[in-house]
C-alpha cells in the first residue's frame, strides 16, 4: 500500500528528475549552437583576412587564370593568407631541387616584404573532415568555381567580396559545416557536457535527499492523526491530534479535536440518557409493584382509588414509552410525517381553548394573537403534540397569577410561533440545555412538576421533521420565551 510519504517523496523526485533533463537538454541545444555561433564569426573573421591576399594576387596577375585548376598556387595564397608568409608566387619546375626546409622560410620572404593582415592569425583546426582549409573556395565575380570546395548550398550573405580598385572581382566563402562540428570543438562539447553530468548528478541527489526531507515533514502530522484517529475507533475519547504542525493538515487536526469532543459529549449523553431512562421507568414501575404488592398482603383494598392510582402510573409509563418510541424514530429519520394542507390557526386556536381552564383554575392568565388564517402543509397530529407538549410546560412551570402568551405570525416564507410565560425563568447557561433530554430547568426531579424531560426535544424533532427549527429564549415577561420557525 502506497503511503502518503512514498507518494510525496516519488512525486518530488520525479518532478526534479524532469526538471534537470529539460534543462539539460536546453543546455546542450545552447552549447551546441553557441560553439558553432562562435565557429561562423571565427570563419567571417578568417575571409576578412584572406580577401585582401587574394586581392593582391588578382591585382599583380590581372585576373583569376593562375588559380584555375592549380592547386598548387591556391595552397600557395592560403598559406600566405593565414600564416603571413610574402612574395612572387611561382610555379614549381619540373626537376629543381627542393631547397632544404630553412631555406625554403628564409627565401620565401623578399627584402622589404611586409607580413600579410594574417600573420597574427592561426589557422583553426586540422586537416580533417571539417576542416577550415578544406572547406575554403574561390567564385569569381560571376559565382563560378575557381579553387577550393564545393560552393553547393552556400547563401550570398555567408560570401566574402574581393573588392580590387572598387569593383569586386570575386568572392571567397566556407562549404557549409553541416551538424558535424570540428575534432577540437567536439573534444571541447564533450568536456563541457561530463561536467554538466556530474553537475546535473550533484544536484540530484541533493534533490533527493530534500525529497525525503519534504516527504517526512508531510507525512509525519498525517500519521499523528491517522494514529489518533485510530485511537477514537477504538473508544479513546480523550485522544487529541496535535494541531502545531500548520496549514491545512492543522485545520483537519482541529477537525479530529472536535470530533473527538463531539464523541466523548455524545458517550457522556449517552451515559446520562441510560441512566435517566431507568430511573424515569423504575419510579412508576416502582410504584405500581408497590401498590399490587400492598393489595396482595390485605394491607390495601383494591377499591377504585386504588385501581385509579395504578391507572395513572400505567397511562404515564405507557407515555413515557411513546415519548421514547417518538424520539428513536426521530433519530432514525423514520418518524412518520403525513403532511396535508392544514389551517395551522385553527389547530392553535384549538390547543389554546383546551388548556384555558387548567390555566385559569390557577389564575393565570393566557393571552393569545393568532393570525387569521395561516396555511401550512404539516403533519396535524404531529403539530397538535408539539403545541401540547409547549402548553403543557407552561401550565407545570408558570408561577400562580401568572400569564402566558401564545402567538402565531404568518407571512412571508416563514411562519412563526411563539409560546411564552411570566416565568419563574431560567439562567443563561440552562437555555441551551432545554432540548436536552431528560433535563429539567429546575433542579428537583419530582414528576409532579418537572415532568419526565422529554416533552421539548420531541417537540425539536417535530420542528426539525417539518423543515423548520426551535430556540429558546428570554420571555420579556420574565419568564421563559419558545419560538418555533416553520418555512411556508
Amino acid at each position: 500500500m502506497k503511503t502518503i510519504f512514498s507518494r510525496v517523496l516519488l512525486a518530488q523526485f520525479v518532478v526534479v528528475v524532469l526538471a534537470l533533463a529539460v534543462a539539460a537538454a536546453i543546455t546542450r541545444a545552447n552549447l551546441h549552437r553557441g560553439f558553432e555561433a562562435f565557429l561562423e564569426r571565427q570563419e567571417t573573421t578568417v575571409l576578412q583576412n584572406l580577401a585582401p591576399v587574394l586581392g593582391e594576387f588578382y591585382q599583380r596577375r590581372g585576373g583569376w587564370s593562375a588559380l584555375r585548376n592549380n592547386p598548387a598556387v591556391w595552397q600557395t595564397i592560403w598559406r600566405i593568407g593565414m600564416t603571413g608568409e610574402a612574395g612572387t608566387v611561382q610555379r614549381p619546375q619540373a626537376g629543381a631541387r627542393r631547397p632544404p626546409q630553412g631555406e625554403r622560410k628564409s627565401a620565401s620572404r623578399g627584402p622589404g616584404v611586409q607580413p600579410g593582415p594574417g600573420s597574427d592569425l592561426r589557422w583553426p583546426g586540422r586537416p580533417g573532415r571539417g576542416g577550415l582549409r578544406e572547406r575554403l573556395f574561390l567564385l569569381d565575380e560571376q559565382h563560378v568555381l575557381i579553387a577550393g570546395a564545393g560552393a553547393e548550398g552556400v547563401a550570398d550573405g555567408l560570401l566574402e567580396p574581393i573588392v580590387v580598385d572598387g569593383e569586386t572581382v570575386g568572392w571567397i566563402g566556407f562549404s557549409p559545416m553541416g551538424n558535424i562540428l570540428p575534432p577540437e570543438a567536439q573534444l571541447f562539447v564533450r568536456g563541457q557536457l561530463k561536467v554538466m553530468a556530474l553537475a546535473l548528478a550533484v544536484a540530484l541527489a541533493v534533490a533527493a535527499l530534500l525529497s525525503w526531507a519534504l516527504a517526512r515533514t508531510v507525512s509525519r502530522p498525517v500519521r499523528n492523526i491517522g494514529s489518533a484517529v485510530r485511537r477514537l475507533s477504538g473508544g479513546d475519547y480523550e485522544t487529541r491530534a496535535d494541531t502545531s504542525s500548520g496549514g491545512e493538515i492543522s485545520v483537519l487536526a482541529g477537525h479530529v479535536n472536535q470530533l473527538a469532543e463531539s464523541l466523548d459529549r455524545n458517550r457522556t449523553a449517552r451515559r446520562r440518557w441510560m441512566a435517566d431512562i431507568a430511573h424515569e421507568l423504575r419510579t412508576p414501575v416502582a410504584v405500581m409493584k408497590g401498590e399490587i404488592e400492598a393489595m396482595v398482603d390485605g394491607v390495601r383494598v383494591a377499591d377504585e382509588s386504588t385501581l385509579g392510582s395504578l391507572r395513572e402510573e400505567a397511562e404515564h409509563l405507557a407515555m413515557m414509552v411513546d415519548d421514547l418510541q417518538i424520539l428513536a424514530l426521530s433519530d432514525a429519520g423514520a418518524l412518520d410525517i403525513k403532511k396535508k394542507e392544514t389551517d395551522l390557526s385553527e389547530l392553535v386556536a384549538l390547543a389554546g381553548n383546551s388548556f384555558e381552564p387548567r390555566l385559569s383554575e390557577r389564575g393565570i392568565t393566557l393571552q393569545t394573537e393568532i393570525a387569521e388564517r395561516c396555511p401550512l402543509a404539516c403533519d396535524a397530529h404531529r403539530m397538535r403534540q408539539l403545541l401540547h407538549n409547549l402548553l403543557e410546560n407552561c401550565c407545570r412551570y408558570t408561577e400562580d397569577g401568572g400569564t402566558v402568551r401564545l402567538g402565531l405570525e404568518c407571512g412571508g416564507d416563514t411562519i412563526a410561533l411563539i409560546v411564552e410565560d411570566s416565568g419563574p425563568g431560567v439562567d443563561d447557561d440552562q437555555l441551551q440545555c432545554l432540548f436536552e433530554r431528560f433535563y429539567r430547568a429546575e433542579h428537583s426531579r419530582a414528576r409532579a412538576t418537572g415532568g419526565s424531560g422529554l416533552g421539548l426535544a420531541i417537540c425539536r424533532n417535530i420542528a426539525e421533521a417539518h423543515g423548520g427549527s426551535m430556540s429558546a429564549a428570554h420571555s420579556p415577561m420574565g419568564g421563559l420565551s419558545i419560538r418555533v420557525i416553520l418555512p411556508s
